[in-house]
C-alpha cells in the first residue's frame, strides 16, 4: 500500500514538473522580420529544404547562410523576387498561420506582397528574429512546429532540420542549440507544397529571455528598432 501510494506521488510530481515545463515555454508570436522565396514547381516542402531559395531567387545577391548571421541593412535592402523584407507576427495557433498572416497583412505590406496569389505554394518561408539571452548556456531547448518542412539556425549555424511534408498547429519537433550572453541570432524557414502553411516557434530560458524585433527597411528606413517583445 505504501509502495503504491510513494508511486502515485511519484507519478503526479512528474506530471506537474512536465507540465510546468511545456507551458513555460511559448510560442514566439514575433514581430518578426519575414520573407517568402519561391522554390521550383512541385518542388516545395520536404524537397526545398536544403535548398537556398533566397539564393536562388536573388541570383545570389544574398543567402540563407547569410541571413542566418544577421539580418543588415544591406541584406534588407535586397529584393527577393520583388517582395520587400517586413515587420510581422504570426498567431500561435492555427494549421495555416502564415498564409492567413500573408493574407491579412499584404495590403499594408504593400509592393510586391500585394499582387500575391491568395493560395501560395511552392515557396519557403523565413522568419528572423533575436534571442537576447541573460548570459551564456549550452543545450538551450527549442522547440518548432511546421507545414511543411523546417530549418533552423541560431547564431549563423543551422541546428535543426526535418525535411518532411506534414500539416501541424503546434509544436511538433524539440531541439537544442547553444546561446550566449547578448543578441543570438534566429533564422526559420518553412518549405510549403501545398495546403495549409504554418510556423510555431519556442525557446526555454529564464525570466529575462527577450525577442528584439527587426522594422525591415522596406518599410521605413531604419533598420532594428527598438520594438521588443517579451514572452
Amino acid at each position: 500500500m505504501k509502495r503504491s501510494l510513494l508511486l502515485s506521488v511519484t507519478c503526479l510530481f512528474v506530471l506537474f514538473a512536465v507540465t510546468h515545463i511545456a507551458n513555460a515555454q511559448k510560442k514566439v508570436e514575433g514581430p518578426w522580420a519575414f520573407m517568402i522565396a519561391a522554390c521550383a514547381a512541385g518542388k516545395g516542402g520536404a524537397a526545398s529544404t536544403d535548398v537556398d531559395s533566397l539564393k536562388e531567387v536573388s541570383k545570389g545577391a544574398v543567402t540563407e547562410d547569410e541571413v542566418a548571421k544577421g539580418l543588415t541593412k544591406a541584406i534588407q535592402g535586397i529584393r527577393i523576387g520583388g517582395l520587400h523584407w517586413v515587420s510581422a507576427k504570426i498567431a500561435a495557433t492555427g494549421g495555416d498561420n502564415i498564409q492567413d498572416m500573408i493574407k491579412a497583412n499584404q495590403a499594408k505590406w504593400g509592393g510586391g506582397w500585394a499582387k500575391l496569389a491568395a493560395d501560395v505554394n511552392d515557396h519557403s518561408a523565413y522568419f528572423y528574429t533575436e534571442v537576447k539571452f541573460s548570459k551564456d548556456q549550452k543545450g538551450v531547448t527549442m522547440k518548432v512546429g511546421s507545414d511543411d518542412s523546417v530549418k533552423v539556425w541560431v547564431n549563423g549555424a543551422a541546428v535543426h532540420k526535418n525535411a518532411v511534408d506534414r500539416g501541424a498547429g503546434d509544436f511538433q519537433d524539440t531541439f537544442k542549440a547553444d546561446l550566449k550572453n547578448g543578441n543570438n541570432p534566429v533564422l526559420v524557414k518553412v518549405s510549403e507544397r501545398g495546403g495549409g502553411w504554418s510556423m510555431f516557434f519556442g525557446v526555454d530560458g529564464d525570466p529575462g529571455v527577450t525577442v528584439v524585433a527587426v522594422e525591415p527597411v522596406g518599410k521605413l528606413t531604419t533598420s532594428w528598432g527598438n520594438v521588443k517583445a517579451t514572452y
